[in-house]
């Protein structure tokens, strides 16, 4: 009897998204100016409708130009908030839907984060930012969180490490979808790319997703040596003991999920309490898609439960390690 794989199937969400996009120049590696206005207008356009705070500031965290977010009643507590892009795009507008919405969600301030981009600006630049941000946030409020989708989740996570090395206690840290290794060559990626030869009408997916992802981390982070350093692929630290609780979110069909799984693992086993939550048939970028992904609202309703259980613990939260597959 013969077999015929039908491949990785896309949820309905994932579907309906892909089906609704319009035919794009491909700017990569050729035009930064118009891919950055590319992706900008992507995420308008699919961020939904903004959320009302209590107030919108513009703040100078510790010199990294930012959006503060408040809602009604919170004024001890705030997550900064670092957008994805791979470390060369996004901005403070392409983050605004989600920034509002995890205000409301979870009761505290948002300090959205505009960082420095590369290439103009390599490591260590929006690592550094960061942590102005976060100590900025700590002068400010009584209780900080840290958390970023994709490269911003991989900044979070970074800056977590440095927290605990720091001995500065940090609520919780989000990471949706982060970039945890920059090793290219692994059997999961390896895989990825064979698996998304031609997915849900995306092309080989697999395929420019991994180039794209190699190109990313060129500009970031050029010196290939620096990237071994945790600061940088934050799953190279030789020990997760003593970092902050941790939220994670990831999606099925994402070539970053086997590493954020392994990486929630890892903390589990050093005693870290951590909650998982694997994203059945969603794609990366879904976290902010609020005007198109139940999924997307879902993630950000458990993400605020999260942050809000971490801020009244102290930085205690999800004290029993768990995982939820959702």
């Amino acid at each position: 009897m013969t077999t015929t794989s039908i491949g990785p199937v896309p949820s309905a969400q994932v579907r309906r998204y892909i089906e609704s996009l319009a035919p794009q120049v491909n700017y990569w590696g050729r035009d930064l100016s118009a891919l950055r206005k590319q992706v900008r207008e992507h995420a308008l356009a699919f961020q939904g409708p903004l959320e009302q705070v209590a107030s919108v500031e513009t703040v100078d965290a510790g010199g990294v130009p930012s959006r503060l977010y408040r809602p009604r009643g919170n004024e001890e507590d705030v997550l900064v908030w670092i957008h994805g892009g791979g470390w060369m795009l996004g901005d403070l507008d392409s983050c605004e839907g989600i920034a509002r919405a995890l205000a409301n969600r979870a009761g505290c301030a948002v300090l959205a984060i505009d960082y420095r981009l590369a290439p103009e600006h390599p490591f260590p630049a929006a690592f550094d930012d960061t942590w102005s941000a976060i100590d900025w946030a700590r002068r400010n409020f009584s209780r900080v969180a840290v958390g970023g989708d994709s490269a911003g989740g991989n900044l979070a996570a970074a800056a977590a490490l440095r927290a605990r090395d720091s001995q500065v206690d940090l609520a919780l840290q989000l990471l949706v979808y982060p970039v945890l290794d920059s090793t290219m060559d692994t059997t999961a990626k390896r895989r990825f790319v064979e698996s998304y030869s031609n997915f849900a009408g995306w092309g080989d997916y697999g395929r420019t997703t991994h180039e794209r992802i190699g190109y990313l981390w060129g500009a970031y982070v050029p010196d290939e040596l620096m990237r071994r350093s945790p600061a940088v692929s934050p799953s190279r630290a030789k020990t997760l003991s003593s970092v902050s609780p941790a939220i994670i979110i990831t999606a099925e069909h994402d070539i970053l999920r086997g590493e954020a799984i392994e990486y929630a693992s890892r903390l589990r086993r050093d005693q870290v309490p951590v909650e998982l939550h694997d994203y059945a048939g969603q794609i990366h970028g879904f976290f902010e898609k609020l005007g198109v992904m139940a999924d997307a609202i879902d993630a950000v309703n458990k993400t605020g439960t999260a942050l809000r259980r971490a801020f009244t613990n102290h930085g205690t939260a999800l004290r029993t390690p768990s995982e939820n597959h959702s």
